[in-house]
């Protein structure tokens, strides 16, 4: 066995010391062959989070790996929008996986609606008694709210749903759409008809209390208000800031808040659309907007990326208090019908309910996450470790199912976590906010903070000895330091873009880095001296992984393309087509026989890697981030945007 793996590793360095300085150029690459995906069903969860794990001690293999189901859903998937019903004492909370009803009384969730598709939006009837969502691929549905059943399906547009809205009566229903346009569906006949001429994303309908107009905020910085009878045009506002995120009518409809990138909230009256004045915030995006029922003093309550929340009186602007209990973006809030509630719902994966005015939340509602962006599981397999949009990093025990810590120390998106190889108990992990962090998983201590990246640190990974630590950036660099105490190494910058992951070799010799400039490039270990350029991919490479025989790197694009490459002879060897998104994340079992690929076309393809052919493919809500084999190649991990975790392997 020892002497297979020096092979390669001498045929490396013969490559590597007679080579000429320039790049070597592939000729005459196999061109790829598009394959349609397998349909493969996906079972309901066997577990959810908090139950221990079912699998099978079998590793995954070319002869079994078709018969992989789903083991394990843990979480409910990221805070998408939240409602309150306007007659019965009901919150509902739309998740990417469907609906969750909740006594406002006594916050026990009274019901699940599970909608099928990657669910964007929600509205309530006036009544209450039903409620709509709207989803990904253009569907729209009404659910009874008392037994969460299908009432009507709508035929939907060709583009995301992205607000919805009933009229007074309840006999209309508006979707607006990714695309700008706006469908209103009557709801007796289910006949649609449309409204255009906006040109992009509709964030926001509003029926006006006059029982004859709409409101649509789009992002192309326009506010419209529409006849809604006969589709006539009555009105426009063109905001002049750069952008346009949140639009909210007060309830008597005299006025109308928009709110900014920018952290600006500008409060205009209705009559006329003249503005009356501007909130500016402290540097952080306006994410939703909200006015109160309660007649005595009208409040305007303003959320921001930040995580806080500005509560304004409507009147005059003026502060009534700053609500700072949530950790991650607050992404949609909403008050109770009578004002005296506000309900907020966050990236940080809770929903906070206030008394107003009091400052302090009176519940939380937890259960929720913000999307996954990276996944590791410990060199023991026992822990699953999770990079969250939300700056978090969340650790699972595998088998018992329960996130047993989170992490907390970042101040922006965790882009790329490692497990420390030799025993996992340390954890490196990369940020938006320029930092690489070295924890202690025993007991979720800081070891040290790493700076030198100057813009957001994209990737990292520990050599196979653990003696060093890698990490790439959005700055064009990759830098490499010492895992024992962090200190400076080398700074490779030959890349003329964002480097985008760096993977060491199987024996730790290697360094091999991708990019947005369309490249891989080879290092040598631990001088970070050039060995070769892989040239071919036409789009950026997104993601890299180092096959077990050392000689094999495969690499996955922007195109949906994987590339097979021969590092030996810098050729390559095969290009997997078939992925109708990003190819954003690569896996493979211990001996490289199969290849596992996530896409954003929301599937997992599963390639015969000797042949390139296809196995089978695995459906997902969302996105597929990032994916991890267990070390014992028993339980294939899969991290989503939806914010969900899903353990797939065979069943026992």
């Amino acid at each position: 066995m020892k002497s297979q793996v020096c092979i390669p590793v001498i045929l490396l360095f013969l490559f590597t010391s007679c080579a000429p300085k320039a790049t070597p150029v592939p000729t005459s690459p196999p061109r790829p062959t598009p394959v349609p995906p397998t349909a493969t069903p996906t079972p309901i969860p066997a577990v959810m989070a908090g139950t221990p794990l079912p699998f099978s001690d079998t590793p995954i293999t070319a002869e079994n790996v078709s018969q992989i189901t789903q083991l394990a859903c843990w979480g409910n998937g990221t805070i998408v929008r939240i409602e309150a019903n306007p007659k019965e004492k009901l919150l509902a909370v739309a998740t990417p996986l469907g609906i969750h009803l909740y006594d406002t009384e006594s916050f026990a969730e009274t019901n699940f609606i599970e909608v099928g598709n990657w669910l964007t939006s929600i509205a309530f009837s006036p009544d209450g008694s039903s409620i709509a969502s709207g989803a990904q691929d253009g569907s729209v549905q009404i659910w009874g709210t008392t037994d969460g059943q299908s009432q009507i399906s709508l035929r939907g547009s060709f583009s995301e749903i992205t607000s919805l809205a009933f009229s007074q009566a309840g006999n209309i229903l508006a979707a607006g759409s990714a695309d700008g346009t706006i469908t209103l569906y009557d709801i007796a006949t289910q006949t649609p008809r449309s409204l255009s001429g906006q040109t992009d994303r509709i964030h926001t309908l509003i029926f006006a209390p006059d029982g004859e107009t709409l409101i649509s905020g789009s992002e192309d910085r326009t506010v419209r208000f529409w006849q809604y009878t006969n589709g006539a045009l009555r009105q426009t506002i063109s905001v002049n800031t750069k952008s346009l995120n949140a639009v909210a009518l007060s309830a008597d409809g005299s006025f109308l808040a928009t709110g900014s990138r920018e952290s600006i909230t500008q409060l205009w009256n209705v009559n006329g659309g003249t503005l009356i004045r501007a909130v500016n915030g402290l540097g952080s995006s306006v994410l939703d907007l909200a006015f109160s029922n309660n007649e005595e003093q009208p409040l305007l309550a303003i959320a921001f990326n930040d995580g806080t929340i500005m509560l304004r009186r409507a009147s005059d602007g003026g502060p009534v208090g700053t609500l700072e209990e949530h950790t991650s973006g607050v992404n949609h809030v909403d008050f109770s019908p009578d004002g005296q509630r506000l309900y907020s719902g966050s990236y940080d994966g809770t929903i906070r309910i206030w008394q107003i005015p009091e400052t302090a939340s009176m519940h939380t509602i937890d259960g929720f996450s913000s999307p996954i962006n990276n996944i590791a599981f410990s060199p023991d397999g026992s822990k699953l470790a999770v990079g969250m949009f939300d700056n978090s990093i969340r650790i699972w025990d595998v088998h018992t199912g329960t996130l047993s810590q989170t992490l907390l120390g970042h101040t922006a998106p965790v882009n790329s976590i490692a497990f420390f190889p030799p025993d996992g108990s340390q954890l490196a992990s990369v940020s938006d906010d320029l930092r690489t962090i070295i924890w202690k998983t025993e007991d979720s201590s800081q070891v040290r903070s790493m700076g030198g990246h100057t813009d957001s640190v994209l990737t990292v990974a520990f050599s196979p000895d653990g003696t060093l630590l890698a990490t790439g950036s959005a700055d064009q660099t990759i830098r490499i330091s010492k895992a024992s105490d962090g200190s400076h190494i080398t700074t490779i910058r030959e890349h003329n873009s964002a480097v985008l992951s760096v993977v060491f070799s199987p024996d730790g010799t290697i360094l091999a880095s991708t990019s947005t400039d369309h490249t891989v490039q080879l290092w040598h270990i631990p001088d970070g001296t050039f060995i070769s350029k892989l040239e071919g991919h036409t789009t950026d490479v997104l993601s890299l992984d180092f096959m077990p025989q050392q000689t094999q790197l495969v690499t996955g694009s922007q195109d949906g393309n994987i590339y097979l490459w021969d590092i030996i002879n810098v050729t390559i060897q095969r290009i997997m087509g078939g992925h109708t998104g990003e190819v954003r994340s690569l896996a493979h079992t211990a001996n490289g026989d199969i290849l596992f690929s996530g896409s954003s076309d929301n599937t997992v393809r599963i390639w015969n890697v000797s042949t390139g052919a296809p196995i089978t493919s695995l459906k997902n809500t969302g996105t597929v981030n990032s994916l991890a084999i267990s070390p014992d190649g028993t339980l294939l991990a899969m991290g989503s945007e939806d914010g969900v975790l899903r353990v797939w392997g065979l069943s026992p």
